[in-house]
C-alpha cells in the first residue's frame, strides 16, 4: 500500500512533486476524483491525503471534510488558489496540515516533510517527561 494518495484530475501537474517524494523513499498513488479517493482511503494504508481544489465529482475541501469523517487521524494536504487568510477561513477546524499550490514542487514537499517530522516528534515520548512531572 501507498504512503500518500493524491486526488486529482491532472497528474502531470504533480510530477515534481511526486518525483520528490518518490526520491525520498514514499510512495505515491493518484485517484481522478473524490469518491475514488474516499473508497481508496476506506481500504486503509494511507497516511497523507493531498487534495487537488476540484476534483471531476467534488471540490478537494469536501473531499477533505469527508475524509476527516470518515477517518480522523488522517492526514490531510489542500491543493489551494485561495489567499493564506482566505485559505484559513475555509479550512479552519478540519485539521488540514498545510496548503499546496497548483503545481507543487520540491520545497512545498520540504516543507511538508519537515511538519510531518515536526508532529511525530511530539507525539513519541520523552525520556524523562514521566519523572519530572512526579
Amino acid at each position: 500500500m501507498a504512503d500518500i494518495l493524491l486526488a486529482t484530475r491532472d497528474k502531470a501537474l504533480f510530477s515534481r512533486m511526486i518525483d520528490s517524494f518518490e526520491s525520498n523513499g514514499y510512495t505515491v498513488n493518484t485517484a481522478e476524483s473524490g469518491n475514488s479517493a474516499l473508497s481508496e482511503i476506506e481500504q486503509g494504508g494511507y497516511r497523507l491525503l493531498i487534495a487537488d481544489e476540484e476534483l471531476s465529482d467534488m471540490s478537494g475541501k469536501t473531499l477533505v471534510e469527508k475524509t476527516v469523517a470518515q477517518n480522523p487521524m488522517m492526514d490531510c494536504v489542500a491543493v489551494s488558489t485561495l489567499s493564506e487568510e482566505e485559505f484559513h477561513e475555509a479550512f479552519e477546524g478540519m485539521g488540514v496540515l498545510m496548503q499546496f499550490p497548483p503545481e507543487p514542487g520540491k520545497t512545498d514537499v520540504q516543507k511538508l516533510m519537515a511538519h510531518l517530522d515536526k508532529i511525530a516528534s511530539l507525539s513519541i515520548p520523552q525520556s524523562g517527561r514521566k519523572e519530572a512531572a512526579e
